[in-house]
């Protein structure tokens, strides 16, 4: 049985989607968008939007019981495959070891007017936290 994940501390979807679902101890995100959650905006700084992408995503592991060391792969979605530097200090600072990291894939994409990055994980949880 699918089991919805709905974070306090994560951008929510103007559509009846969840962040994430679980099922048989596989967790999968839907978009995760830097939006700010006192605004619903887009950040113009691609800095700060990337910061709020990365947050959002440890936020919904958390109220999933879940963490980043059960994070399997990542797709990146970027406006502008130039601003992967970003995502990169985040990368390296969720995942310091390169032996631990997650898989990832970096794709070029059409994204709503002033979304820079969008991301979409799998985690894969013990069977405690299924």
């Amino acid at each position: 049985m699918v089991r919805a994940i709905n974070s306090p501390d994560a951008a929510a979807h103007r559509n009846p989607v969840p962040n994430a679902a679980v099922a048989g101890g596989i967790l999968v995100t839907s978009g995760i968008l830097g939006k700010t959650l006192d605004t619903d905006e887009y950040p113009a700084d691609r800095g700060e939007q990337t910061a709020l992408v990365f947050a959002y995503l440890e936020a919904i592991l958390e109220e999933a019981g879940a963490s980043c060391d059960d994070v399997v792969k990542i797709d990146l979605y970027f406006a502008d495959k130039s601003d992967r530097s970003h995502a990169n200090e985040h990368w390296l600072r969720l995942w310091p070891d390169p032996e631990r990291r997650p898989a990832r894939q970096a794709h070029q994409a059409t994204l709503p007017e002033g979304c820079c990055l969008q991301i979409v994980a799998m985690a894969v949880l013990s069977d405690q936290r299924a």
